[in-house]
C-alpha cells in the first residue's frame, strides 16, 4: 500500500518542499476561506471584492515574466524564500486595514510579489526535480498534505475569528508562515543560472498557435476564483456563523484524504485521462448544484465531493503538466501555465463582477455565476492527456 501511494524515488528539493508546504498549508488554510469574508465584513460589496481580485490578475498577468527573471537568477527555492516575507506582510496589510484604508494599496502591491515569485517557482521545483514514473504520486502526496494539514485550519480559524476576531488570526497566520521558510534551506540548493530569461519571449509562447489547446486547458483554473471568493461568501450569508464554516470545510478535507490517496498512484498506471474525465463531469454537476444548498449538511457535501473531484482533476492535469515542462523548459513552460490561468480567472471573475454589479445578488445571479465557473471547469479536458 505504501508503494502504490507513496513516491519510491524522491529527491531532497522535493522533499524539502513537501515540509515546507505543509507549514504553509496549515497556516493558510487557517485564513483562506475566511479572506473574502474579512472584506465583506469590512463593508466592501460583491462587486468591490471582486474588482480588487480582478485588478490584481491583470497587474500579476504582466509582471510574472519579470518574476521569471529573477526566479532564473536566484533559484526556485531561494525565490520561494523570498516570496514568504511579503506573503507575511499581505496579511499585516490586511490587519491594519480596520485601522486605515490606506494599507488596502499595500495588500495589493505585496500579494503581487508574494504570487509572482512564489507560484512560477513552486510549480518549476517540481517540475525539474520530479521522477517522471512517479508523477502521480509525487503531486497526489502533495494533495494529501494539503488535505491532512489544511483540515485543523478551518476550523481552528474559525475559532480564533470568534473568540478573538480576525486581526489575531493575521497575526498568528503571520507566524506560522516565517516558519515554513525553515524547511527549504535544509541542504544547499543545487540551481545554475541559465542564459538570459526573456519578457517578450513569454508572450510569444502563450499565444503562440501550437500552445493554444494548453492555454485552454490551463484557463480552466479561472473556476477557482470562483471558489475562492464567491462560494465561501454565499456559505456566509446562509450560516452566518465563522466556526461552524470552518468546521464543515476540515470534516469535508478530512473524509476526501482516503480517496486521494490512490488517485496518484492510478494517474502513474495510465488511468488519468478517464480518472479526469469522470470527475470533471460530477465537478460539473455539483457547480450546477451550488445556487440550491442552504443548509450545513449541503455545504458540507458540496464541499466534500468538490475536494475530491477536483483531486481526480488536478492530479492527472497538473502530473502531465510537470512532464511537459520538464520536457519543453521548466521555468519556461511553467510561466506559460501561470500566465494562463491568469487568463481563465481574469475573465470569469469579470464576468461573475458584471452580473453582480448589474443585477445585484439574486438567485439567478448566484446560479448562474455557479453555471459559468462550471462551463470554465470543462476546459481541463482540452487537450487533456
Amino acid at each position: 500500500m505504501i508503494k502504490k501511494i507513496f513516491p519510491q524515488f524522491l529527491k531532497r528539493e522535493i522533499a524539502e518542499l513537501y515540509v515546507s508546504i505543509a507549514i504553509k498549508t496549515f497556516a493558510l488554510s487557517m485564513i483562506s476561506i475566511f479572506e473574502p469574508l474579512y472584506f465583506y465584513k469590512l463593508g466592501f460589496s460583491i462587486p468591490q471584492i471582486l474588482f480588487f481580485f480582478v485588478l490584481n490578475y491583470f497587474v500579476y498577468f504582466f509582471i510574472v515574466p519579470l518574476g521569471g527573471k529573477i526566479i532564473n537568477r536566484f533559484g526556485f527555492e531561494h525565490s520561494i524564500f523570498f516570496s514568504i516575507p511579503f506573503c507575511i506582510l499581505y496579511f499585516l496589510s490586511l490587519y491594519c486595514v480596520s485601522f486605515n484604508f490606506f494599507f488596502i494599496f499595500l495588500a495589493f502591491i505585496f500579494l503581487i510579489i508574494y504570487k509572482t515569485l512564489c507560484w512560477p517557482s513552486y510549480h518549476a521545483n517540481f517540475a525539474k526535480y520530479g521522477v517522471d514514473e512517479e508523477r502521480g504520486k509525487e503531486v497526489g502526496i502533495i494533495n494529501i498534505i494539503d488535505l491532512t494539514f489544511g483540515a485543523v485550519g478551518p476550523l481552528l480559524g474559525g475559532l480564533i475569528i470568534v473568540s478573538f476576531g480576525f486581526n489575531i488570526l493575521f497575526i498568528i497566520v503571520a507566524c506560522i508562515l516565517s516558519a515554513s521558510i525553515i524547511p527549504l534551506f535544509t541542504t544547499k540548493e543545487q540551481f545554475v543560472s541559465r542564459k538570459n530569461f526573456s519578457y517578450k519571449d513569454c508572450f510569444k509562447r502563450l499565444f503562440c498557435q501550437k500552445n493554444r489547446k494548453d492555454m485552454w486547458k490551463f484557463m480552466g483554473f479561472g473556476e477557482e476564483i470562483i471558489h475562492l471568493i464567491i462560494w465561501p461568501i454565499f456559505i456566509f450569508l446562509s450560516i452566518k456563523n465563522y466556526s461552524i464554516i470552518g468546521g464543515l470545510i476540515s470534516l469535508s478535507l478530512i473524509v476526501s484524504i482516503f480517496v486521494t490517496s490512490y488517485i496518484g498512484y492510478s494517474f502513474d498506471n495510465g488511468n488519468g485521462k478517464k480518472m479526469l474525465k469522470k470527475s470533471l463531469f460530477l465537478h460539473f454537476i455539483l457547480w450546477l448544484a451550488r445556487g440550491f444548498i442552504n443548509s450545513p449538511i449541503g455545504f458540507f457535501l458540496i464541499e466534500l465531493f468538490n475536494t475530491i473531484t477536483l483531486n481526480g482533476i488536478h492530479i492527472p492535469l497538473i502530473a502531465h503538466t510537470y512532464k511537459m515542462a520538464k520536457k519543453y523548459g521548466t521555468l519556461k513552460y511553467m510561466i506559460f501555465f501561470e500566465q494562463s490561468l491568469i487568463i481563465g480567472k481574469i475573465f470569469i471573475a469579470f464576468i461573475a463582477f458584471l452580473l453582480f454589479f448589474i443585477f445585484g445578488t439574486g438567485f439567478w445571479v448566484w446560479f448562474s455565476v455557479f453555471f459559468i465557473a462550471g462551463l470554465c471547469s470543462l476546459l481541463y479536458y482540452v487537450n487533456s492527456k
